[in-house]
């Protein structure tokens, strides 16, 4: 899944994208993807309103980058949070929210994804039938959850 970062003609991103990229060993991936799977946050809508106070909704078609692009830029997540992307039990990134912006087009495709980022208070969820939901304001105590997230992300060393 990496290639969904090289450019048209096959290279590599620039260095500043790179050092926004990190792509994650297999037992890191692993982990995350049975943790996205404990905490709920694979539950796609109409479920995301159990585990979220509000969701947005964007359809869209082929040929729409800018909607897509600007759509995600109003969520109002800074640029430089760090966002878990697990695509399978073996492949997963941490990147910025501006690397999930840029690279959107590549990255949300023929198959469903879920990014969120340590806080577990939001989750950007792509359906395959090309729609995106955003769900944030979890229903739960956030606060314990992201204190058991962060000493399980220092034990990976991934903070």
């Amino acid at each position: 899944m990496a290639h969904v970062f090289l450019g048209k003609d096959g290279q590599l991103p620039s260095p500043e994208h790179l050092d926004q990229i990190r792509p994650l060993d297999r037992q890191a991936s692993n982990f995350l993807w049975k943790f996205e799977h404990e905490v709920r946050l694979t539950s796609f809508s109409p479920d995301s309103g159990k585990y979220f106070r509000s969701a947005e909704e964007l359809v869209f078609a082929e040929g729409e980058e800018r909607r897509i692009k600007k759509w995600l830029y109003d969520r109002g997540v800074p640029f430089a949070t760090t966002c878990v992307l697990c695509f399978q039990p073996d492949c997963a990134f941490l990147l910025t929210w501006k690397m999930v912006i840029h690279y959107s087009m590549d990255l949300f495709f023929g198959h469903d994804t879920v990014v969120w980022d340590r806080s577990l208070n939001w989750a950007l969820y792509y359906d395959h039938n090309d729609v995106f939901h955003f769900a944030k304001d979890r229903i739960y105590d956030g606060e314990a959850e992201q204190l058991k997230t962060l000493e399980l992300l220092k034990q990976l060393k991934l903070v």
